[in-house]
């Protein structure tokens, strides 16, 4: 009964695909940051939340499709805070902390103990509905509420590891090449000869889980959809703007470059 009543409040702040995952299946992993401060004493169950993001089927031009869409730590940030006032009206009793990206909480891992998709060997959740065309963000109480420990990974068909040019060597990833502030000529070539301008999605593209993700049904990354970087473009709330305006100015004067 509980995990109805509380998935009812989700949904009502737009959260609509929700696990549960008990604290203590996931407090031997926890990263080290500053957030973990915030998770409350005596924590009981961590409340994982997926957001979609994939708004067509057509690819971006020369973006990640989580670039082509407002910044999801605002958000997804404003809809899991929304429910934590709703959950602390319900359940005063207890404590509701929510984390959005820096996160105490090993978000991949913690979701699929919660059911709510499997791990891939690119290291992204991988959902029945949405494919890994997901954000993530969590809630942890103090509030117990019943969890069965679901953990599962993808099947390994190793598609995403054969198209990856740096066969998904985290420390090389084209993704965050894409975001560094200062590159080598080299590197800029790399991402020339890819056509990348910011994130990659080339793991991704190649999944067989990801053929049939659905879109997002979220009305702020719907409304706010870019299919492309215009340069002078209004920046203000879009995901490549975290590093500064000049690092995708760069990006993009090297894709044009002749």
């Amino acid at each position: 009964m509980t995990k109805k009543i509380i998935t009812d409040i989700l949904a009502v702040s737009g959260i609509k695909n929700v696990g549960f995952c008990a604290f203590d299946d996931i407090k031997d992993n926890l990263l080290d940051c500053r957030a973990k401060s915030r998770i409350p004493q005596n924590a009981k169950t961590v409340i994982m939340c997926v957001f979609p993001y994939k708004v067509k089927d057509e690819t971006p031009l020369y973006l990640s499709r989580y670039a082509a869409i407002p910044d999801y730590h605002t958000v997804c940030g404003e809809m899991l805070e929304a429910a934590c006032k709703k959950l602390s009206e319900k359940y005063f009793q207890n404590t509701f902390e929510f984390f959005c990206d820096n996160s105490p909480i090993p978000e991949v891992y913690a979701a699929a103990v919660a059911g709510l998709g499997v791990k891939g060997d690119n290291g992204l959740l991988i959902t029945r509905d949405y494919g890994s065309f997901v954000f993530l963000g969590e809630i942890v109480t103090d509030l117990a509420i019943d969890c069965k420990n679901i953990y599962q990974e993808c099947m390994n068909c190793g598609k995403c590891a054969t198209k990856c040019p740096v066969k998904l060597n985290k420390a090389e990833c084209l993704s965050n090449l894409s975001q560094k502030k200062q590159v080598t000529d080299q590197e800029l070539k790399t991402l020339k000869q890819h056509n990348i301008l910011w994130g990659c999605d080339i793991c991704q593209n190649a999944c067989p889980m990801n053929k049939t993700a659905r879109n997002t049904d979220i009305k702020e990354f719907i409304s706010g959809y870019r299919d492309e970087y215009i340069i002078g473009e209004d920046t203000r709330g879009r995901p490549y703007t975290w590093r500064g305006e000049k690092v995708i100015q760069r990006n993009y004067e090297n894709l044009n470059k002749k």
